[in-house]
């Protein structure tokens, strides 16, 4: 019972902190929001390797012949024929 009412008494303190209004982030913050969210992904076929990254830089490839890079968190894309290269 002593600790329902010590829960009880300290309630309007916690649903003022919850509702305090947090501070609003700007354009370029939102934009490097991931929420933890990363994906590092080679899909292989018999011909040729393409890679997909999101939310980490995407490793230089210079004999790629498709290199698609998004803003530095952003989903980039490169693809060649031949073996994967070893990073």
């Amino acid at each position: 019972m002593k600790k329902f009412l010590c829960a009880l008494a300290v309630l309007p303190f916690m649903s003022a902190a919850a509702l305090a209004q947090p501070a609003q982030l700007s354009d370029q913050q939102m934009d490097n929001v991931s929420a933890g969210f990363r994906l590092n992904e080679i899909d292989i076929s018999n011909t040729s390797w393409t890679q997909v990254v999101v939310g980490e830089p995407l490793r230089a490839c210079s004999s790629c012949f498709l290199t698609v890079v998004g803003s530095p968190f952003g989903i980039s894309v490169s693809s060649n024929f031949g073996p994967v290269p070893t990073f």
